[in-house]
């Protein structure tokens, strides 16, 4: 279904059918419904759809829909006329069948259904939500914490009360987040999710989708450009940091950025919201710091990005109709309408660059593998696999520590973070940036963050050189 050259033909329609068929023997009724809405609008052959409507009204029925059932088996009849080439018999046979249940739902009578009273899969977990009072000027985190600022650690999240190990501190959505090109075939390029039922993009074979609401998202925003350029991201072999720079652009359409480009350098007031840009554009990128060397890097890289993001038709607000290449890049010239945009997103992107190499948060989720037959899935460990890069406004503005008061951890696109221990009110609220003082000896830890973050670490493990896991003896281990 993906890799169909053309996403709007009779034999699609037929593979829509035949996978609510196995999926009905999987018992997913929902994702049959959703199989045969498709398949019907894509254009299923209208002296099979007998098969479907009948399908649709059993589902239904198991569903206790009864009254979208009344009138999916009035479809069965309807469509029963036109099944030319089905059994006369078997024709006869089922219009009886579906004449006797519509007499018995329309008497009111309660059927029984299937007596497994099976769940519908659920593709992805609710959306979380934190379960006190949020925070009024960072919604995304509790009232248990607060935003402070000095001039020589910046900002910083402190607690307002005492929290207690456990609680929920914070849950925010990405502003913008990309999937891995290896898990593009089994993820949904929009949440994260794994699509046990995937749903194809319309127009390329590059990237799935979990449900038509997440396509739909996409395509209303950033797929729209990006869908024939991906091809071309993935093969330059840039970073998943470089595709997020670019698609904190094609996200949002060019109109926003030329109405608040005047208000970039200065501070959000009010209200931190994770879609404001301002509030992505004033996270740390230390610029002042970098070497010539370092921005003739990420200017280059720029300027191919913001040459895909003309290419893709995104200053004409048309999206292009076929994939790009490098020789059609090569040989583009510098259109003179262009010259103004080129300048304004070349740059902007080139300020996203910076800001994400010390902002950025992988995206991951728990693997565990099949246990093999007659073993314990308990006895196998899980790991944690990296599936995306995204950025998390309010989330950046947490310091490290080599000794966090936070775990994170993902709910779809969504990361939550947790006290893993008691934190008096007063007290920094940290998390950890990757090395960790129980497993990473001090001086790796230090070289670590200075070279990835340009930051000397003064946390307490490192002030006072904590041993790790490995080198403590029971002369130290202390338990209350």
């Amino acid at each position: 279904m993906t890799f169909m050259p053309d996403k709007e033909t009779e034999e699609l329609s037929i593979l829509y059918a035949n996978r609510s068929a196995a999926l009905n023997h999987l018992q997913q009724y929902e994702d049959v419904l959703e199989d045969i809405r498709k398949c019907i609008s894509l254009g299923y052959p209208r002296h099979l759809r007998y098969k479907v409507f009948e399908r649709r009204a059993r589902t239904l029925l198991v569903l206790k829909r009864n009254q979208e059932a009344i009138s999916a088996f009035q479809d069965t009849i309807t469509a029963l006329d036109e099944a030319n080439k089905f059994d006369k018999e078997k024709r006869q046979k089922m219009r009886t069948d579906s004449k006797l249940m519509l007499e018995i739902l329309n008497k009111g009578l309660t059927l029984a259904g299937n007596p497994k009273d099976p769940e519908p899969l659920k593709r992805k977990p609710p959306k979380p939500k934190l379960p006190g009072k949020n925070n009024r000027e960072y919604p995304a985190a509790s009232d248990a914490i607060q935003i402070d600022y000095e001039e020589s650690r910046g900002r910083f999240a402190t607690a307002t009360r005492d929290i207690k190990v456990g609680e929920m501190l914070l849950v925010e959505k990405p502003h913008s987040g990309v999937l891995l090109a290896e898990y593009s075939k089994t993820h949904c390029q929009h949440c994260f999710v794994k699509c046990p039922i995937l749903v194809p993009c319309p127009k390329c074979p590059n990237v799935i989708f979990c449900s038509e609401k997440c396509l739909e998202a996409a395509q209303k925003s950033y797929h729209a450009y990006e869908c024939h350029i991906v091809p071309l991201l993935w093969k330059s072999g840039c970073s998943v940091t470089c595709f997020i720079a670019l698609r904190m652009i094609t996200q949002n359409k060019k109109e926003y950025f030329t109405k608040i480009v005047s208000e970039l350098d200065s501070k959000s007031s009010g209200v931190y919201k994770t879609d404001d840009y301002k509030n992505i554009y004033n996270l740390v990128s230390h610029e002042d710091k970098r070497t010539k060397q370092d921005f003739l890097h990420r200017t280059q890289m720029a300027a191919f990005l913001v040459k895909l993001l003309e290419v893709s038709g995104y200053f004409e607000g048309k999206p292009r109709s076929k994939p790009v290449d490098f020789d059609e890049i090569k040989s583009m010239a510098v259109d003179d309408k262009h010259k103004n945009d080129l300048a304004l997103f070349g740059g902007l992107i080139l300020k996203n660059l910076q800001v994400l190499q010390f902002n950025a948060h992988e995206v991951f989720e728990l693997q565990c593998p099949r246990p093999k037959p007659g073993k314990n899935i308990i006895k196998h460990t899980g790991k944690s696999v990296f599936l995306a890069g995204a950025v998390f406004p309010t989330l950046a503005l947490f310091n490290h520590s080599c000794e966090p008061s936070v775990v994170r951890y993902f709910c779809g696109p969504y990361i939550i973070i947790r006290a893993v221990k008691n934190i008096n009110k007063g007290e920094e609220v940290s998390e950890n940036y990757g090395p960790i003082f129980t497993t990473v000896p001090k001086e790796k830890r230090q070289a670590e963050l200075k070279e990835q973050y340009w930051f000397d670490c003064n946390c307490i493990p490192c002030k006072d050189n904590w041993p790790t896991y490995q080198e403590m003896t029971e002369n130290y281990m202390r338990f209350k």
